[in-house]
């Protein structure tokens, strides 16, 4: 009788896992380049460490940045990143929470790429905005590779940037998200 249970408890788990799909990771990767000439990376950085969760039956998703993973060339640009222009230790994230639209979870089993968007809300600097964005998904074996590329605005998240500066960076900063999520 204790191994019917156990098989019927095991079951009933491994049922509920798989129509719940939940994939996780912790080293997204995001890339701005405010530079108006988009040729020069002066003012360039990366994060590694962005944080991302996707569920799978409700095609919501979820993504968090530490302001301080933005890594430059210059650790004076750096230190004015965090300091003056994101005020990272009173705004230390990022995030977005958001839905994927167009997406399949049969997307998953098969490799290819998939045109789907994304929509939801985004808070920087204290600020939350509505946000969409086409995503390109990318399936290739274990591994589901979205692809963001979209443009913000310092202004619409109220961040000051000062009138020397202003000149040599875009109206609107592109920015590049990579999250790779490793599939079961």
């Amino acid at each position: 009788m204790k191994k019917i249970i156990t098989i019927l408890f095991a079951a009933i788990f491994f049922v509920n896992f798989l129509h719940a799909q939940t994939y996780k990771t912790r080293d997204g990767y995001i890339f701005f380049n405010p530079n108006k000439d988009q040729s020069h990376k002066d003012y360039a950085s990366a994060s590694k460490e962005a944080t991302a969760i996707f569920k799978v039956e409700t095609n919501e998703v979820a993504l968090l940045v530490p302001m301080k993973t933005f890594h430059f060339n210059n650790a004076l640009l750096e230190e004015h990143f965090n300091d003056n222009y994101l005020h990272s230790d009173k705004f230390p994230n990022a995030t977005f929470k958001g839905k994927l639209t167009g997406f399949n979870k049969d997307m998953l089993t098969k490799d290819g790429v998939y045109n789907i968007s994304s929509e939801g809300q985004v808070t920087l600097h204290g600020v939350t905005k509505n946000f969409s964005s086409p995503v390109k998904l990318e399936v290739k074996g274990k591994t589901a590779t979205f692809n963001c590329v979209f443009k913000i605005k310092a202004e619409d998240y109220k961040i000051d940037i000062p009138g020397l500066v202003k000149p040599k960076l875009s109206d609107e900063t592109p920015l590049l998200a990579t999250i790779v999520f490793q599939l079961n």
